[in-house]
């Protein structure tokens, strides 16, 4: 059975910074219909995220996946009833995120793979190919690690 995954439990008047990573997913169950997104949030968690109307369903939608967004949760007392708000704004990533999110294992593999070539050319006063020594190095070490 697969595993279930959590849901994003939005707090009170604090914002959490989440990226959509599916398509909605619409449902019906006994309590009416449902609006279920899979989102990752800040720490790499993939959580369940169910929108709580159709207005936000839809404000999700038109974001689309693959967008960070941030969500925020208001509460206000309403005579004696609770209000709750919702509000959902699309963040800009800054240009030092998407270039980190580029970097892979392979890419750390093979810098590391270059930087122990070239220490092994200059121990044999560069008798070496540091070109297939890199290769070869990088070839073994992503085998090891599982292939990524």
């Amino acid at each position: 059975m697969p595993e279930q995954r959590q849901r994003l439990e939005l707090q009170p008047n604090e914002a959490q910074v989440v990226t959509i990573k599916s398509d909605p997913i619409v449902g019906k169950n006994d309590y009416g219909l449902y609006y279920l997104f899979i989102v990752i949030n800040s720490a790499g968690q993939e959580l369940s995220f169910f929108a709580p109307n159709e207005e936000i369903f839809n404000q999700l939608k038109a974001i689309g996946k693959g967008k960070k967004l941030e969500i925020t949760k208001t509460v206000k007392q309403n005579g004696k009833g609770i209000k709750t708000d919702y509000s959902i704004v699309e963040v800009e990533q800054p240009v030092n995120d998407i270039l980190q999110k580029q970097t892979d294992n392979y890419y750390s593999i093979m810098v590391q793979c270059y930087e122990d070539s070239i220490k092994i050319q200059e121990k044999f006063n560069g008798l070496v190919d540091v070109n297939r020594i890199s290769l070869t190095l990088f070839i073994a070490r992503s085998k090891l690690n599982g292939g990524y």
